[in-house]
């Protein structure tokens, strides 16, 4: 069976404005575990600013280049996102805090033993905002907390 990632617009209902929020945090991630691109560009704003894992990233061109191209195309990840609280302040700005554990592996090499992986847990906080009846997120940072397996993981990333 083959994972067909969701498209960026879902179907059915409208989300309430708590629920697009937190579905914009688990998109950008699930962007990174799919390699989709598209789906990173519809949830961030073109100048969204992010400090996660030491690099900072301005732009979304930025992110893309400096976070997706290596680890949205270069690993196999999967992010786990739990303990998510949202906060809509206005009808157009939104905050949200989140925990997240990553594992990243070499490509096609995540079931093997040995030193293929490398899991990180972090805290995150971040901001949004509604642009043309959409939310999107503007900013984004992470305090990793802890870190296990091997780090060479990652090397160009």
């Amino acid at each position: 069976m083959t994972v067909t990632p969701l498209p960026a617009r879902l179907p059915g209902p409208p989300l309430s404005d708590r629920e697009a929020v937190a579905d914009i945090c688990y998109a950008s991630f699930a962007s990174l575990d799919h390699g989709d691109e598209q789906l990173l560009m519809s949830v961030v704003t073109p100048d969204i600013h992010t400090f996660i894992a030491g690099k900072t990233c301005n732009g979304a061109e930025d992110l893309k280049a400096k976070v997706f191209d290596h680890v949205g195309t270069k690993l196999d990840t999967i992010h786990y996102l739990t303990n998510m609280r949202v906060s809509i302040d206005s009808p157009t700005t939104a905050r949200v805090t989140f925990t997240a554990q990553a594992v990243h592996c070499r490509p096609g090499k995540g079931s093997e033993p040995g030193p293929n992986k490398y899991t990180t847990g972090a805290v995150y906080a971040c901001s949004a905002v509604k642009v043309e009846g959409l939310w999107r997120l503007r900013e984004m940072e992470s305090n990793h907390l802890w870190a296990e397996g091997d780090r060479s993981v990652m090397k160009g990333v």
